[in-house]
Protein backbone atom coordinates (compact mmCIF):
# COMPACT_ATOMS: atom_id res chain seq x y z
CA UNK A 1 0.00 0.00 0.00
CA UNK A 2 1.74 3.79 -0.59
CA UNK A 3 2.58 5.78 2.15
CA UNK A 4 -0.51 7.91 1.19
CA UNK A 5 -2.84 5.97 1.06
CA UNK A 6 -1.66 4.46 4.55
CA UNK A 7 -1.91 7.99 6.27
CA UNK A 8 -4.81 8.74 4.63
CA UNK A 9 -6.98 5.48 5.74
CA UNK A 10 -5.01 5.70 9.18
CA UNK A 11 -6.50 9.13 9.51
CA UNK A 12 -9.98 7.74 8.25
CA UNK A 13 -9.99 5.32 11.15
CA UNK A 14 -8.93 7.71 14.22
CA UNK A 15 -12.29 10.27 12.92
CA UNK A 16 -14.63 7.31 13.29
CA UNK A 17 -13.03 6.13 16.30
CA UNK A 18 -13.21 9.67 18.19
CA UNK A 19 -17.35 10.15 16.18
CA UNK A 20 -17.98 6.78 17.59
CA UNK A 21 -16.68 8.07 21.40
CA UNK A 22 -18.26 11.31 20.97
CA UNK A 23 -21.52 9.48 20.61
CA UNK A 24 -21.50 6.50 23.13
CA UNK A 25 -19.98 8.75 25.84
CA UNK A 26 -21.63 12.00 25.29
CA UNK A 27 -23.45 11.85 28.62
CA UNK A 28 -20.42 11.46 30.37
CA UNK A 29 -19.04 14.57 29.05
CA UNK A 30 -16.40 13.33 26.49
CA UNK A 31 -13.72 15.92 25.89
CA UNK A 32 -11.49 13.91 23.59
CA UNK A 33 -8.63 10.98 23.74
CA UNK A 34 -5.28 9.91 22.92
CA UNK A 35 -3.67 6.95 21.69
CA UNK A 36 -0.29 5.79 21.65
CA UNK A 37 1.40 2.43 20.77
CA UNK A 38 3.33 0.92 23.40
CA UNK A 39 5.05 -2.21 23.99
CA UNK A 40 2.23 -4.22 25.45
CA UNK A 41 -0.51 -3.25 22.95
CA UNK A 42 -2.28 0.27 22.44
CA UNK A 43 -2.70 2.86 25.38
CA UNK A 44 -6.16 4.55 25.13
CA UNK A 45 -6.83 7.65 27.71
CA UNK A 46 -10.07 9.37 27.31
CA UNK A 47 -10.94 12.34 28.92
CA UNK A 48 -14.17 12.77 30.81
CA UNK A 49 -16.10 14.92 32.94
CA UNK A 50 -17.83 12.33 34.99
CA UNK A 51 -15.22 9.44 34.57
CA UNK A 52 -17.80 6.85 36.72
CA UNK A 53 -20.19 6.78 33.97
CA UNK A 54 -17.62 5.47 31.68
CA UNK A 55 -16.28 2.90 33.83
CA UNK A 56 -19.37 1.44 35.25
CA UNK A 57 -20.27 -0.64 38.12
CA UNK A 58 -17.96 -2.97 38.86
CA UNK A 59 -16.01 -1.94 35.46
CA UNK A 60 -18.18 -3.41 33.05
CA UNK A 61 -19.00 -0.63 30.81
CA UNK A 62 -15.10 0.00 30.56
CA UNK A 63 -14.78 -3.69 29.95
CA UNK A 64 -17.32 -3.89 26.76
CA UNK A 65 -15.70 -0.54 25.57
CA UNK A 66 -12.28 -1.98 25.42
CA UNK A 67 -13.77 -5.18 23.60
CA UNK A 68 -15.56 -2.72 21.02
CA UNK A 69 -12.06 -0.81 20.65
CA UNK A 70 -10.38 -4.22 20.06
CA UNK A 71 -12.82 -5.95 17.57
CA UNK A 72 -14.36 -2.92 15.67
CA UNK A 73 -11.47 -0.76 15.16
CA UNK A 74 -8.41 -3.15 15.44
CA UNK A 75 -6.92 -1.95 18.20
CA UNK A 76 -4.13 -4.04 19.23
CA UNK A 77 -4.43 -4.94 23.12
CA UNK A 78 -6.33 -1.96 23.82
CA UNK A 79 -5.59 -0.82 27.59
CA UNK A 80 -8.37 2.19 28.50
CA UNK A 81 -7.61 5.05 31.26
CA UNK A 82 -10.18 6.99 32.42
CA UNK A 83 -9.06 10.91 32.92
CA UNK A 84 -11.26 13.32 34.60
CA UNK A 85 -10.99 16.41 33.22
CA UNK A 86 -10.47 18.81 36.18
CA UNK A 87 -11.53 22.14 34.54
CA UNK A 88 -15.01 21.06 31.85
CA UNK A 89 -14.95 24.76 30.68
CA UNK A 90 -11.39 25.12 29.41
CA UNK A 91 -12.37 21.91 27.43
CA UNK A 92 -13.71 22.79 24.08
CA UNK A 93 -15.53 19.37 23.23
CA UNK A 94 -17.36 19.80 26.37
CA UNK A 95 -18.59 23.23 26.01
CA UNK A 96 -19.64 22.98 22.69
CA UNK A 97 -21.79 20.09 23.92
CA UNK A 98 -23.22 22.34 26.77
CA UNK A 99 -24.11 24.99 24.27
CA UNK A 100 -25.72 22.46 21.76
CA UNK A 101 -27.97 21.22 24.55
CA UNK A 102 -29.02 25.00 25.80
CA UNK A 103 -30.27 25.69 22.45
CA UNK A 104 -32.08 22.70 22.22
CA UNK A 105 -33.61 23.63 25.39
CA UNK A 106 -34.86 26.59 23.79
CA UNK A 107 -32.66 29.33 25.41
CA UNK A 108 -31.56 32.47 23.15
CA UNK A 109 -28.62 32.07 20.77
CA UNK A 110 -27.11 35.62 22.02
CA UNK A 111 -27.72 34.83 25.61
CA UNK A 112 -26.36 31.11 25.34
CA UNK A 113 -23.06 32.56 23.56
CA UNK A 114 -22.26 35.64 26.34
CA UNK A 115 -22.61 33.19 29.04
CA UNK A 116 -20.33 30.89 27.94
CA UNK A 117 -17.67 33.24 27.65
CA UNK A 118 -17.99 34.59 30.51
CA UNK A 119 -18.24 30.83 32.23
CA UNK A 120 -15.13 30.08 30.02
CA UNK A 121 -13.35 33.12 30.91
CA UNK A 122 -14.26 33.23 35.12
CA UNK A 123 -12.77 29.36 35.16
CA UNK A 124 -9.00 31.40 33.09
CA UNK A 125 -8.79 31.38 29.92
CA UNK A 126 -6.53 33.44 27.89
CA UNK A 127 -9.16 33.95 25.27
CA UNK A 128 -12.41 32.06 23.77
CA UNK A 129 -14.44 32.32 20.57
CA UNK A 130 -17.46 30.53 20.14
CA UNK A 131 -19.10 30.14 16.46
CA UNK A 132 -22.82 29.38 15.97
CA UNK A 133 -24.07 29.15 12.54
CA UNK A 134 -27.13 27.45 10.50
CA UNK A 135 -30.83 28.46 10.94
CA UNK A 136 -31.03 30.04 13.73
CA UNK A 137 -34.02 31.91 13.08
CA UNK A 138 -35.71 32.26 10.33
CA UNK A 139 -35.06 30.38 7.21
CA UNK A 140 -31.90 31.94 6.65
CA UNK A 141 -29.07 31.08 7.56
CA UNK A 142 -27.13 33.40 10.13
CA UNK A 143 -23.72 33.13 11.93
CA UNK A 144 -23.23 35.00 15.07
CA UNK A 145 -19.80 34.99 16.87
CA UNK A 146 -18.78 35.73 20.61
CA UNK A 147 -14.77 36.51 21.44
CA UNK A 148 -13.00 37.28 24.21
CA UNK A 149 -9.14 37.66 25.37
CA UNK A 150 -6.46 36.19 23.23
CA UNK A 151 -6.69 33.17 21.07
CA UNK A 152 -3.92 31.43 18.71
CA UNK A 153 -5.15 31.33 15.41
CA UNK A 154 -2.16 30.10 13.28
CA UNK A 155 1.23 27.72 13.84
CA UNK A 156 2.31 25.58 16.75
CA UNK A 157 0.32 27.00 19.45
CA UNK A 158 -2.98 27.18 17.61
CA UNK A 159 -2.78 23.20 17.08
CA UNK A 160 -0.91 21.97 20.54
CA UNK A 161 -2.79 24.83 23.09
CA UNK A 162 -6.04 25.58 21.91
CA UNK A 163 -8.58 23.49 22.87
CA UNK A 164 -10.96 23.05 20.18
CA UNK A 165 -14.85 21.76 19.79
CA UNK A 166 -17.46 21.09 17.57
CA UNK A 167 -20.93 20.36 18.43
CA UNK A 168 -24.30 20.16 16.32
CA UNK A 169 -27.80 21.56 18.18
CA UNK A 170 -30.61 20.26 16.17
CA UNK A 171 -33.90 23.41 16.36
CA UNK A 172 -37.00 23.46 14.95
CA UNK A 173 -35.69 26.14 12.18
CA UNK A 174 -33.31 23.70 10.92
CA UNK A 175 -29.29 22.42 12.15
CA UNK A 176 -27.18 24.69 13.72
CA UNK A 177 -23.29 24.08 14.30
CA UNK A 178 -21.58 25.11 17.09
CA UNK A 179 -17.90 26.02 16.99
CA UNK A 180 -16.12 26.45 20.09
CA UNK A 181 -11.87 27.62 20.50
CA UNK A 182 -10.25 28.01 23.84
CA UNK A 183 -6.66 29.19 24.71
CA UNK A 184 -5.86 27.48 28.05
CA UNK A 185 -4.33 29.72 31.46
CA UNK A 186 -0.60 30.16 32.32
CA UNK A 187 -0.06 30.63 28.58
CA UNK A 188 2.49 33.63 28.02
CA UNK A 189 1.20 36.37 25.14
CA UNK A 190 2.56 38.19 22.97
CA UNK A 191 3.87 41.32 24.75
CA UNK A 192 5.10 38.93 27.59
CA UNK A 193 7.50 37.22 25.90
CA UNK A 194 10.77 39.02 26.48
CA UNK A 195 13.58 37.77 24.00
CA UNK A 196 16.83 38.72 24.58
CA UNK A 197 19.49 40.64 22.15
CA UNK A 198 22.34 39.05 21.04
CA UNK A 199 25.43 40.37 23.91
CA UNK A 200 22.96 41.74 26.34
CA UNK A 201 24.55 41.17 29.67
CA UNK A 202 21.65 39.61 32.48
CA UNK A 203 21.30 41.26 35.40
CA UNK A 204 22.94 40.99 38.59
CA UNK A 205 20.61 39.72 41.34
CA UNK A 206 20.58 41.70 44.39
CA UNK A 207 21.83 39.08 46.94
CA UNK A 208 25.10 38.88 44.55
CA UNK A 209 25.26 42.34 44.09
CA UNK A 210 25.61 42.62 48.26
CA UNK A 211 28.20 39.71 48.45
CA UNK A 212 30.15 41.13 45.93
CA UNK A 213 30.53 44.26 47.73
CA UNK A 214 31.49 42.78 50.76
CA UNK A 215 34.20 40.97 49.39
CA UNK A 216 35.62 44.12 47.80
CA UNK A 217 35.47 45.99 51.32
CA UNK A 218 37.06 43.05 53.08
CA UNK A 219 40.07 43.05 50.52
CA UNK A 220 40.15 46.97 50.63
CA UNK A 221 40.65 46.85 54.02
CA UNK A 222 43.59 43.95 53.93
CA UNK A 223 45.48 46.27 51.65
CA UNK A 224 44.81 49.19 54.10
CA UNK A 225 46.68 46.89 57.21
CA UNK A 226 49.24 45.51 54.85
CA UNK A 227 52.92 47.02 55.48
CA UNK A 228 54.36 48.54 51.79
CA UNK A 229 57.34 47.00 50.74
CA UNK A 230 59.20 50.02 50.60
CA UNK A 231 58.97 50.40 54.47
CA UNK A 232 60.39 47.42 54.97
CA UNK A 233 63.38 47.39 53.09
CA UNK A 234 64.06 51.19 54.61
CA UNK A 235 64.14 49.82 58.64
CA UNK A 236 66.25 46.87 57.52
CA UNK A 237 68.92 49.34 56.10
CA UNK A 238 68.94 51.08 59.09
Amino acid sequence: MPVEKHFIKQGLKRVELETYLENELSKAGYGGVDIKRVLTGTRVTIYVERPGMVIGKKGKSIKQLTDELEQKFGLEKPQVEVVEIPKPELSGPIMAKHIAFALERGLSVRRVGQSMVRTIMDAGARGVEIVISGRIAGERSKRMRFYEGYLSKAGEPAEKLVSHGQAVAKLKPGIVGIKVSIMPPDVPLPGEIKIAEPGESKEQPAAEKVEAAEKAEKEAEKAEKAPEKGDDDGKAQT
